[in-house]
């Protein structure tokens, strides 16, 4: 399986707190330094085992995993750390 840092996400209100991700931005290799895919995307890559995402933190490393809360659509988040809030929304936006 493939690990990736994920570097930068998109979402559509920068300012929200509730707002989904709608694209996050990883570094692939040194020739491709930033791959930006939809959240569909990633969820379907981690899914299918093929793939696996992190957040760097000053805490060590927090992997990406998919949550699909009832009677809503799959998102993605990270697994808890010693911060409360996700470190997805820590990232800048993707440019």
């Amino acid at each position: 399986m493939a690990s990736y840092q994920v570097i930068c996400i998109t979402k559509p209100d920068v300012n929200s707190t509730h707002e989904h991700i709608t694209e996050i931005g990883y570094r692939e290799s040194a020739l491709r330094p930033k791959v930006t895919i939809s959240v569909e995307e990633a969820i379907k890559r981690v899914d299918a085992n093929a793939f696996e995402f992190y957040v760097s933190t000053s805490q060590g490393t927090a992997y990406v995993k998919v949550e699909r809360p009832s009677g809503r659509r799959a998102y993605i988040r990270t697994e808890p750390d010693e911060t409360k809030k996700d470190n997805l929304l820590n990232l800048p936006q993707c440019k």
